[in-house]
Protein backbone atom coordinates (compact mmCIF):
# COMPACT_ATOMS: atom_id res chain seq x y z
CA UNK A 1 0.00 0.00 0.00
CA UNK A 2 2.94 2.24 0.95
CA UNK A 3 4.25 1.94 -2.80
CA UNK A 4 1.52 2.49 -4.24
CA UNK A 5 0.41 5.52 -2.29
CA UNK A 6 3.80 6.70 -3.35
CA UNK A 7 3.46 6.25 -7.23
CA UNK A 8 0.10 7.73 -6.64
CA UNK A 9 1.70 11.04 -5.38
CA UNK A 10 4.33 10.97 -7.68
CA UNK A 11 1.68 11.19 -10.59
CA UNK A 12 -0.10 13.75 -9.18
CA UNK A 13 3.15 15.89 -9.10
CA UNK A 14 3.41 15.11 -12.58
CA UNK A 15 0.16 16.18 -13.19
CA UNK A 16 0.70 19.46 -11.33
CA UNK A 17 3.73 20.16 -12.59
CA UNK A 18 2.83 20.06 -16.33
CA UNK A 19 -0.48 21.74 -15.62
CA UNK A 20 1.88 24.72 -14.12
CA UNK A 21 4.47 24.42 -17.30
CA UNK A 22 1.48 24.58 -19.65
CA UNK A 23 0.50 27.55 -18.04
CA UNK A 24 3.74 29.05 -17.77
CA UNK A 25 4.47 28.38 -21.50
CA UNK A 26 1.13 29.70 -22.47
CA UNK A 27 0.72 31.82 -25.27
CA UNK A 28 0.56 35.90 -24.76
CA UNK A 29 -2.30 37.61 -26.10
CA UNK A 30 -2.00 38.50 -29.55
CA UNK A 31 -0.18 42.40 -29.83
CA UNK A 32 -2.47 44.99 -31.86
CA UNK A 33 -1.98 48.21 -33.86
CA UNK A 34 -3.15 50.90 -32.26
CA UNK A 35 -2.95 53.46 -35.21
CA UNK A 36 -0.93 54.10 -38.12
CA UNK A 37 -0.18 57.25 -39.68
CA UNK A 38 1.90 59.47 -42.26
CA UNK A 39 2.64 62.89 -42.01
CA UNK A 40 0.17 63.25 -38.98
CA UNK A 41 -2.84 61.87 -40.78
CA UNK A 42 -4.18 58.36 -40.48
CA UNK A 43 -2.52 55.71 -43.56
CA UNK A 44 -5.18 53.24 -45.19
CA UNK A 45 -4.39 50.61 -47.13
CA UNK A 46 -5.34 51.88 -50.83
CA UNK A 47 -3.85 55.34 -50.12
CA UNK A 48 -2.63 57.30 -52.71
CA UNK A 49 -0.95 60.61 -53.47
CA UNK A 50 1.57 59.83 -50.64
CA UNK A 51 4.61 62.68 -50.26
CA UNK A 52 7.88 61.11 -51.28
CA UNK A 53 9.31 62.12 -48.08
CA UNK A 54 7.45 60.29 -45.38
CA UNK A 55 7.14 59.85 -41.94
CA UNK A 56 4.93 56.86 -40.54
CA UNK A 57 4.09 56.58 -37.25
CA UNK A 58 2.83 53.31 -35.76
CA UNK A 59 1.67 52.78 -32.24
CA UNK A 60 1.17 49.06 -30.83
CA UNK A 61 -0.63 47.85 -27.79
CA UNK A 62 2.79 46.33 -26.01
CA UNK A 63 6.59 46.91 -26.42
CA UNK A 64 8.36 45.35 -29.42
CA UNK A 65 11.49 43.53 -29.43
CA UNK A 66 13.54 45.73 -31.82
CA UNK A 67 15.16 43.26 -33.93
CA UNK A 68 12.28 40.72 -33.81
CA UNK A 69 9.99 43.55 -35.45
CA UNK A 70 12.75 44.86 -38.01
CA UNK A 71 13.10 40.72 -39.02
CA UNK A 72 8.87 40.98 -39.68
CA UNK A 73 9.00 44.37 -41.37
CA UNK A 74 8.95 44.87 -45.28
CA UNK A 75 8.38 47.17 -47.21
CA UNK A 76 8.45 46.48 -51.16
CA UNK A 77 7.65 48.02 -54.62
CA UNK A 78 8.73 47.20 -58.13
CA UNK A 79 11.53 49.80 -57.77
CA UNK A 80 13.36 48.08 -54.38
CA UNK A 81 12.81 48.96 -50.94
CA UNK A 82 13.00 52.11 -49.18
CA UNK A 83 16.14 53.68 -47.37
CA UNK A 84 14.27 53.44 -44.11
CA UNK A 85 15.69 55.18 -40.74
CA UNK A 86 13.48 53.53 -37.91
CA UNK A 87 13.27 55.15 -34.03
CA UNK A 88 11.40 53.51 -31.14
CA UNK A 89 9.68 55.59 -28.18
CA UNK A 90 6.97 55.03 -25.58
CA UNK A 91 9.21 51.51 -24.50
CA UNK A 92 9.24 50.73 -28.17
CA UNK A 93 5.31 50.52 -28.27
CA UNK A 94 5.92 53.28 -31.11
CA UNK A 95 7.87 53.01 -34.14
CA UNK A 96 8.85 56.07 -36.24
CA UNK A 97 9.81 55.10 -40.09
CA UNK A 98 11.55 57.92 -41.93
CA UNK A 99 10.60 57.19 -45.48
CA UNK A 100 12.68 58.19 -48.84
CA UNK A 101 10.05 57.26 -51.69
CA UNK A 102 10.58 57.19 -55.45
CA UNK A 103 7.95 59.32 -57.00
CA UNK A 104 4.43 57.44 -58.91
CA UNK A 105 5.60 53.74 -56.95
CA UNK A 106 3.43 51.60 -55.42
CA UNK A 107 4.91 50.55 -51.90
CA UNK A 108 3.69 47.34 -49.84
CA UNK A 109 4.00 47.37 -46.01
CA UNK A 110 3.89 44.15 -44.36
CA UNK A 111 4.61 42.65 -40.93
CA UNK A 112 4.72 39.03 -40.53
CA UNK A 113 3.04 37.54 -37.61
CA UNK A 114 5.69 35.94 -36.15
CA UNK A 115 7.07 36.99 -32.60
CA UNK A 116 7.36 41.05 -32.49
CA UNK A 117 6.73 42.05 -28.78
CA UNK A 118 9.08 41.79 -25.70
CA UNK A 119 7.45 38.86 -24.07
CA UNK A 120 6.82 36.86 -27.67
CA UNK A 121 3.63 38.63 -28.54
CA UNK A 122 3.00 38.56 -32.10
CA UNK A 123 0.19 40.21 -34.55
CA UNK A 124 -3.17 38.24 -35.03
CA UNK A 125 -2.32 38.01 -38.54
CA UNK A 126 -0.25 39.54 -41.63
CA UNK A 127 -0.10 43.37 -41.46
CA UNK A 128 -0.32 44.58 -44.80
CA UNK A 129 -0.94 48.12 -46.01
CA UNK A 130 -0.48 49.39 -49.97
CA UNK A 131 0.11 52.95 -50.49
CA UNK A 132 1.23 54.90 -53.84
CA UNK A 133 3.15 57.98 -54.25
CA UNK A 134 1.98 61.22 -55.65
CA UNK A 135 3.50 62.08 -59.07
CA UNK A 136 5.92 64.73 -59.07
CA UNK A 137 6.26 65.07 -55.43
CA UNK A 138 2.93 67.14 -55.27
CA UNK A 139 0.17 65.94 -52.60
CA UNK A 140 -3.36 66.85 -53.61
CA UNK A 141 -5.04 64.93 -50.89
CA UNK A 142 -4.95 63.18 -47.86
CA UNK A 143 -7.54 61.60 -45.04
CA UNK A 144 -7.92 64.24 -42.15
CA UNK A 145 -5.73 63.67 -38.97
CA UNK A 146 -9.44 63.01 -36.46
CA UNK A 147 -8.20 63.07 -33.18
CA UNK A 148 -6.36 64.99 -30.73
CA UNK A 149 -3.24 62.27 -30.61
CA UNK A 150 0.39 63.30 -31.07
CA UNK A 151 -0.04 62.14 -34.50
CA UNK A 152 -2.56 65.31 -35.06
CA UNK A 153 0.05 67.97 -33.15
CA UNK A 154 2.33 70.21 -35.55
CA UNK A 155 4.79 72.45 -34.51
CA UNK A 156 6.17 75.36 -36.70
CA UNK A 157 8.72 77.75 -35.82
CA UNK A 158 7.42 81.33 -36.32
CA UNK A 159 8.76 84.86 -36.67
CA UNK A 160 9.24 86.96 -33.16
CA UNK A 161 10.31 89.93 -35.87
CA UNK A 162 13.65 89.79 -34.06
CA UNK A 163 14.36 85.93 -33.86
CA UNK A 164 11.74 82.50 -33.78
CA UNK A 165 10.41 80.37 -31.27
CA UNK A 166 8.20 77.03 -31.75
CA UNK A 167 4.60 77.04 -31.62
CA UNK A 168 2.43 74.03 -31.38
CA UNK A 169 -1.52 73.45 -32.91
CA UNK A 170 -3.67 70.42 -33.44
CA UNK A 171 -4.74 70.05 -37.25
CA UNK A 172 -6.58 67.63 -39.68
CA UNK A 173 -4.09 68.11 -41.95
CA UNK A 174 -0.45 68.75 -42.62
CA UNK A 175 -0.43 72.50 -43.18
CA UNK A 176 3.04 73.12 -43.73
CA UNK A 177 3.45 70.46 -45.80
CA UNK A 178 6.03 71.65 -48.89
CA UNK A 179 5.12 69.55 -51.31
CA UNK A 180 1.44 69.80 -50.90
CA UNK A 181 -1.39 71.41 -52.93
CA UNK A 182 -4.80 70.81 -51.61
CA UNK A 183 -6.89 70.64 -53.97
CA UNK A 184 -10.27 69.88 -51.80
CA UNK A 185 -9.34 71.90 -48.92
CA UNK A 186 -11.62 74.70 -49.46
CA UNK A 187 -12.73 76.18 -45.88
CA UNK A 188 -10.40 75.86 -42.18
CA UNK A 189 -11.58 76.57 -39.30
CA UNK A 190 -9.43 78.03 -36.03
CA UNK A 191 -10.81 76.81 -32.96
CA UNK A 192 -9.33 78.54 -29.51
CA UNK A 193 -9.02 76.94 -26.08
CA UNK A 194 -10.41 78.34 -22.78
CA UNK A 195 -8.25 79.53 -19.65
CA UNK A 196 -7.40 75.13 -18.96
CA UNK A 197 -5.20 75.54 -22.35
CA UNK A 198 -7.15 72.36 -23.43
CA UNK A 199 -6.50 72.61 -26.84
CA UNK A 200 -6.82 68.89 -27.39
CA UNK A 201 -10.30 68.47 -26.06
CA UNK A 202 -11.22 71.44 -28.66
CA UNK A 203 -10.10 69.81 -31.09
CA UNK A 204 -11.57 67.14 -30.39
CA UNK A 205 -14.82 68.72 -29.85
CA UNK A 206 -15.27 70.25 -33.23
CA UNK A 207 -13.64 67.18 -34.84
CA UNK A 208 -16.96 65.94 -33.79
CA UNK A 209 -18.60 67.96 -35.46
CA UNK A 210 -16.78 67.95 -38.63
CA UNK A 211 -17.38 64.39 -38.99
CA UNK A 212 -21.24 64.31 -38.20
CA UNK A 213 -21.72 66.97 -40.94
CA UNK A 214 -19.30 65.74 -43.41
CA UNK A 215 -17.13 67.91 -43.86
CA UNK A 216 -13.83 67.07 -42.35
CA UNK A 217 -12.57 66.16 -45.67
CA UNK A 218 -12.75 69.90 -47.13
CA UNK A 219 -12.41 71.54 -44.08
CA UNK A 220 -9.06 72.39 -42.39
CA UNK A 221 -9.02 72.25 -38.57
CA UNK A 222 -6.85 73.86 -36.62
CA UNK A 223 -6.49 74.48 -32.63
CA UNK A 224 -3.76 76.08 -31.40
CA UNK A 225 -2.26 75.70 -28.07
CA UNK A 226 -1.07 78.78 -26.08
CA UNK A 227 1.40 76.99 -23.71
CA UNK A 228 2.50 78.62 -20.31
CA UNK A 229 5.93 77.90 -18.67
CA UNK A 230 5.23 75.15 -17.07
CA UNK A 231 4.03 73.24 -20.61
CA UNK A 232 6.89 74.47 -22.89
CA UNK A 233 9.92 73.06 -24.16
CA UNK A 234 12.71 74.93 -24.36
CA UNK A 235 13.13 76.89 -27.53
CA UNK A 236 8.78 77.03 -27.22
CA UNK A 237 6.80 80.34 -26.83
CA UNK A 238 4.90 80.76 -24.02
CA UNK A 239 2.74 82.74 -22.29
CA UNK A 240 1.54 83.94 -18.69
CA UNK A 241 -1.61 83.83 -16.59
CA UNK A 242 -4.37 85.09 -19.18
CA UNK A 243 -2.04 86.92 -21.27
CA UNK A 244 -2.39 84.98 -24.46
CA UNK A 245 -6.68 85.71 -24.92
CA UNK A 246 -5.63 89.36 -24.73
CA UNK A 247 -3.63 89.61 -27.79
CA UNK A 248 -0.50 89.98 -25.50
CA UNK A 249 3.58 89.61 -25.42
CA UNK A 250 4.58 85.85 -24.81
CA UNK A 251 6.83 86.07 -22.25
CA UNK A 252 9.29 83.68 -23.34
CA UNK A 253 12.45 84.52 -24.45
CA UNK A 254 11.17 85.76 -28.03
CA UNK A 255 8.20 87.94 -27.76
CA UNK A 256 5.28 87.10 -29.99
CA UNK A 257 1.61 88.33 -29.40
CA UNK A 258 -0.83 85.61 -30.06
CA UNK A 259 -2.33 87.60 -32.67
CA UNK A 260 0.19 87.54 -34.35
CA UNK A 261 0.66 83.40 -33.92
CA UNK A 262 -3.17 83.48 -35.50
CA UNK A 263 -1.63 85.99 -38.38
CA UNK A 264 0.87 83.46 -39.38
CA UNK A 265 -1.16 80.56 -39.44
CA UNK A 266 -3.63 82.28 -41.46
CA UNK A 267 -1.07 83.64 -43.63
CA UNK A 268 0.08 79.82 -44.58
CA UNK A 269 -3.32 78.86 -45.00
CA UNK A 270 -3.86 81.93 -47.85
CA UNK A 271 -0.70 80.43 -49.70
CA UNK A 272 -2.64 80.01 -52.80
CA UNK A 273 0.71 77.73 -54.14
CA UNK A 274 -0.63 75.15 -51.44
CA UNK A 275 -4.26 76.18 -50.64
CA UNK A 276 -5.61 76.96 -53.81
CA UNK A 277 -9.06 75.91 -53.51
CA UNK A 278 -9.26 78.18 -49.80
CA UNK A 279 -12.11 80.40 -49.87
CA UNK A 280 -13.12 80.86 -45.91
CA UNK A 281 -11.93 81.10 -42.82
CA UNK A 282 -14.00 80.91 -39.56
CA UNK A 283 -11.87 81.80 -36.18
CA UNK A 284 -13.58 81.08 -33.12
CA UNK A 285 -13.20 80.47 -29.33
CA UNK A 286 -14.84 79.35 -26.16
CA UNK A 287 -14.67 80.88 -23.11
CA UNK A 288 -11.54 82.11 -22.84
CA UNK A 289 -11.06 81.80 -26.10
CA UNK A 290 -14.07 83.52 -27.27
CA UNK A 291 -12.44 86.22 -25.73
CA UNK A 292 -9.42 86.33 -27.74
CA UNK A 293 -11.43 85.41 -31.16
CA UNK A 294 -13.35 88.51 -30.34
CA UNK A 295 -10.48 90.66 -30.05
CA UNK A 296 -8.50 89.22 -32.68
CA UNK A 297 -11.88 89.94 -35.00
CA UNK A 298 -10.92 93.42 -35.10
CA UNK A 299 -6.74 93.72 -34.34
CA UNK A 300 -6.16 91.34 -37.00
CA UNK A 301 -3.80 92.07 -39.92
CA UNK A 302 -4.58 88.75 -41.84
CA UNK A 303 -8.38 89.84 -43.21
CA UNK A 304 -6.81 93.53 -44.40
CA UNK A 305 -4.18 90.95 -46.16
CA UNK A 306 -5.94 88.98 -47.66
CA UNK A 307 -9.10 90.25 -49.17
CA UNK A 308 -9.51 87.30 -51.01
CA UNK A 309 -10.80 85.30 -48.50
CA UNK A 310 -14.24 85.77 -46.50
CA UNK A 311 -13.68 85.90 -42.49
CA UNK A 312 -15.76 85.05 -40.06
CA UNK A 313 -16.11 85.27 -36.24
CA UNK A 314 -17.42 83.48 -33.88
CA UNK A 315 -17.77 84.39 -30.28
CA UNK A 316 -18.98 81.48 -27.80
CA UNK A 317 -20.15 81.90 -24.42
CA UNK A 318 -17.41 84.92 -23.31
CA UNK A 319 -17.79 86.61 -20.00
CA UNK A 320 -15.61 89.61 -21.19
CA UNK A 321 -16.17 91.86 -24.46
CA UNK A 322 -14.85 94.88 -25.79
CA UNK A 323 -16.42 98.06 -26.24
CA UNK A 324 -15.57 100.61 -28.58
CA UNK A 325 -16.47 103.48 -26.23
CA UNK A 326 -17.00 103.62 -22.86
CA UNK A 327 -20.18 103.24 -22.81
CA UNK A 328 -22.64 99.68 -21.34
CA UNK A 329 -25.92 98.54 -21.47
CA UNK A 330 -27.87 99.14 -18.55
CA UNK A 331 -29.69 96.06 -17.97
CA UNK A 332 -33.18 97.73 -16.78
CA UNK A 333 -33.98 100.08 -19.55
CA UNK A 334 -31.68 97.97 -22.23
CA UNK A 335 -30.12 101.18 -23.44
CA UNK A 336 -26.17 102.49 -23.59
CA UNK A 337 -25.27 104.87 -20.61
CA UNK A 338 -21.81 105.66 -19.28
CA UNK A 339 -20.83 104.54 -15.73
CA UNK A 340 -19.16 106.11 -13.20
CA UNK A 341 -17.42 105.03 -9.80
CA UNK A 342 -15.50 102.49 -11.43
CA UNK A 343 -11.87 103.13 -12.16
CA UNK A 344 -9.75 101.51 -14.98
CA UNK A 345 -13.81 99.79 -15.93
CA UNK A 346 -12.90 100.89 -19.68
CA UNK A 347 -8.92 99.40 -20.10
CA UNK A 348 -8.02 96.69 -22.37
CA UNK A 349 -9.39 94.53 -23.02
CA UNK A 350 -12.74 96.09 -22.49
CA UNK A 351 -11.85 99.16 -23.68
CA UNK A 352 -9.12 100.67 -26.13
CA UNK A 353 -6.76 101.75 -23.39
CA UNK A 354 -3.24 99.70 -22.22
CA UNK A 355 -3.72 97.97 -24.87
CA UNK A 356 -1.08 95.76 -25.90
CA UNK A 357 2.32 95.90 -28.36
CA UNK A 358 0.68 94.29 -31.11
CA UNK A 359 -1.52 97.30 -31.48
CA UNK A 360 0.63 100.37 -30.93
CA UNK A 361 0.42 101.64 -34.46
CA UNK A 362 -3.52 100.95 -34.64
CA UNK A 363 -5.46 104.06 -34.14
CA UNK A 364 -8.48 103.70 -32.54
CA UNK A 365 -11.16 104.94 -35.33
CA UNK A 366 -9.00 102.18 -37.06
CA UNK A 367 -9.99 99.54 -34.57
CA UNK A 368 -13.56 100.03 -33.84
CA UNK A 369 -14.16 100.28 -38.18
CA UNK A 370 -12.50 96.98 -37.90
CA UNK A 371 -14.84 95.92 -34.89
CA UNK A 372 -18.31 97.02 -36.52
CA UNK A 373 -17.54 96.08 -40.54
CA UNK A 374 -16.04 92.25 -39.83
CA UNK A 375 -18.29 89.32 -39.46
CA UNK A 376 -18.68 88.43 -35.82
CA UNK A 377 -21.46 86.00 -34.65
CA UNK A 378 -22.14 86.13 -31.25
CA UNK A 379 -22.79 82.48 -30.01
CA UNK A 380 -24.56 82.28 -26.47
CA UNK A 381 -25.75 79.52 -24.51
CA UNK A 382 -29.22 80.32 -22.48
CA UNK A 383 -28.71 77.25 -19.78
CA UNK A 384 -27.96 76.76 -16.50
CA UNK A 385 -24.96 74.80 -15.02
CA UNK A 386 -21.41 75.39 -13.41
CA UNK A 387 -20.16 78.25 -14.07
CA UNK A 388 -16.88 78.62 -11.68
CA UNK A 389 -14.94 81.20 -13.53
CA UNK A 390 -17.28 83.56 -13.64
CA UNK A 391 -16.91 86.57 -12.75
CA UNK A 392 -19.29 88.50 -10.23
CA UNK A 393 -16.44 90.39 -8.35
CA UNK A 394 -14.60 93.04 -10.12
CA UNK A 395 -16.67 95.80 -11.30
CA UNK A 396 -15.06 96.18 -14.85
CA UNK A 397 -16.88 92.99 -14.93
CA UNK A 398 -19.97 93.39 -13.10
CA UNK A 399 -21.12 96.36 -15.85
CA UNK A 400 -21.04 94.10 -18.69
CA UNK A 401 -23.97 91.77 -17.40
CA UNK A 402 -25.59 89.91 -14.74
CA UNK A 403 -25.04 86.57 -16.09
CA UNK A 404 -22.60 85.33 -18.91
CA UNK A 405 -25.25 84.67 -21.12
CA UNK A 406 -26.25 88.40 -20.73
CA UNK A 407 -23.09 89.91 -21.21
CA UNK A 408 -23.04 88.46 -24.60
CA UNK A 409 -27.36 89.90 -25.16
CA UNK A 410 -25.81 93.18 -23.76
CA UNK A 411 -22.98 93.02 -26.21
CA UNK A 412 -25.10 92.57 -29.15
CA UNK A 413 -27.60 94.95 -27.88
CA UNK A 414 -25.02 97.97 -28.26
CA UNK A 415 -23.92 97.17 -31.17
CA UNK A 416 -27.73 97.50 -32.52
CA UNK A 417 -27.87 100.73 -30.60
CA UNK A 418 -23.95 101.94 -32.03
CA UNK A 419 -24.03 101.16 -35.43
CA UNK A 420 -27.92 100.51 -36.14
CA UNK A 421 -28.44 98.90 -39.74
CA UNK A 422 -24.41 99.53 -40.59
CA UNK A 423 -22.52 96.81 -37.98
CA UNK A 424 -21.86 92.89 -39.13
CA UNK A 425 -22.02 91.25 -36.23
CA UNK A 426 -25.11 88.88 -35.19
CA UNK A 427 -26.58 86.43 -32.61
CA UNK A 428 -27.20 82.65 -32.55
CA UNK A 429 -28.45 81.31 -28.78
CA UNK A 430 -28.17 77.67 -28.07
CA UNK A 431 -30.62 76.85 -26.13
CA UNK A 432 -30.21 74.57 -22.82
CA UNK A 433 -26.53 74.54 -23.09
CA UNK A 434 -24.71 76.65 -20.09
CA UNK A 435 -20.69 77.03 -20.38
CA UNK A 436 -19.61 73.77 -22.09
CA UNK A 437 -17.72 73.66 -25.00
CA UNK A 438 -18.20 70.61 -26.08
CA UNK A 439 -22.48 71.36 -25.88
CA UNK A 440 -21.66 74.28 -27.81
CA UNK A 441 -19.50 73.03 -30.85
CA UNK A 442 -21.72 70.04 -30.82
CA UNK A 443 -25.80 71.73 -30.25
CA UNK A 444 -28.13 71.74 -33.36
CA UNK A 445 -28.08 75.31 -33.34
CA UNK A 446 -24.07 75.46 -34.06
CA UNK A 447 -24.00 73.04 -36.39
CA UNK A 448 -27.02 74.84 -38.87
CA UNK A 449 -24.77 77.63 -38.27
CA UNK A 450 -21.88 75.76 -39.56
CA UNK A 451 -23.48 74.79 -42.11
CA UNK A 452 -24.34 78.20 -43.37
CA UNK A 453 -21.46 79.70 -43.03
CA UNK A 454 -19.86 77.32 -45.13
CA UNK A 455 -22.15 77.27 -47.78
Amino acid sequence: MSTKRTVLLFGAALILLGSACKKEMATPDPITTLSVTLNGANLTSGATNIPTEATLVMVFSAALDPAAFEAALAITSPVGSPATAITYANQSAKVTLVLDLVEETTYTLTIDDRPIGQRGERLSGQLALVFTTAASGIINTLPPCTSSSNDCLQTVSLSSGSGSADFSFFSSFPIYEENAEWTDLTAAVIVLHGVERNAADYFNYFMTTLLQQNLAENVILISPFFKNAAEAAPGDYYWGGSGWREGQNAISTEKISSFAVLDQLIGQLADRQHFPALEKIIVTGHSSGALLAHLYAAANRAETNHPDLTFTYVVANSQYFYYPDGQRINENTNQRYTPTGCAGYDFWPQGYQATPPFLSTTPLAEFNAHFSERSVNYLLGNGGGSDNAFNSTNCYATLLGSTRFRRGENMFRYMELAYPGTHHHTKTIVNGIGHDGQGMYQSSEFRALLTDLLN
